[in-house]
C-alpha cells in the first residue's frame, strides 16, 4: 500500500514497524489492573476503557501507538473511567510517549488518534455530561 494507494497519499499507512500482538493491544474494556511496560510497544486499536476500581500503570519510557480510527470509524482513545486510576510518571530521560502508528514523515498531523481521557466526578454546570466521540454510557463525567 505504501507509495501507491489513497491510504499512502493521505498519510494513513502505518509505519513498517507496527506489529501488534494480543498482549500489546489495547481495545475495549480493561477490567483488571494492568501495567504498560517500557520493554514493549502497545497499540491502541479501538476505544479502550479502564473500568473502576482498576489501576492502569504506565512505566517510565513506555510507548503507546494509536490507530487513527477503528473499524467503526471512531477515534481510538484511552479512557480512565470514574473510579479507575492511572499512574504514569515519565522523566526527562524516559518520557511516556503517546503517538500514532503513522510514518514519522507524515507528522505532525491532527486527528490521528483520540487521546487520553480521564473522567471525573467533580461538579460541573448542568450536573453530568458525556465526552463527544465516546459512547454516551461510557463517557460520563461530572456530578
Amino acid at each position: 500500500l505504501d507509495s501507491w494507494s489513497w491510504l499512502s497519499e493521505n498519510g494513513m499507512v502505518p509505519a513498517a514497524d507496527v506489529n501488534p500482538s494480543p498482549s500489546t493491544t489495547l481495545c475495549g474494556a480493561i477490567e483488571t489492573s494492568m501495567t504498560i511496560h517500557s520493554s514493549e510497544t502497545y497499540y491502541l486499536t479501538c476505544q479502550a476503557f479502564v473500568k473502576a476500581p482498576n489501576i492502569l500503570t504506565i512505566e517510565r519510557g513506555a510507548t503507546i501507538r494509536a490507530y487513527a480510527r477503528d473499524k467503526d470509524g471512531a477515534a481510538p482513545a484511552l479512557t480512565i473511567e470514574r473510579g479507575a486510576k492511572i499512574v504514569a510518571q515519565g522523566s526527562p530521560t524516559q518520557p511516556i510517549t503517546m503517538t500514532n502508528v503513522l510514518h514519522s514523515a507524515t507528522l505532525p498531523r491532527r486527528k490521528t488518534w483520540g487521546g487520553l481521557i480521564v473522567l471525573g466526578a467533580a461538579p460541573i454546570s448542568g450536573g453530568e455530561n458525556s465526552v463527544e466521540g465516546l459512547p454516551s454510557d461510557l463517557g460520563l463525567y461530572g456530578g
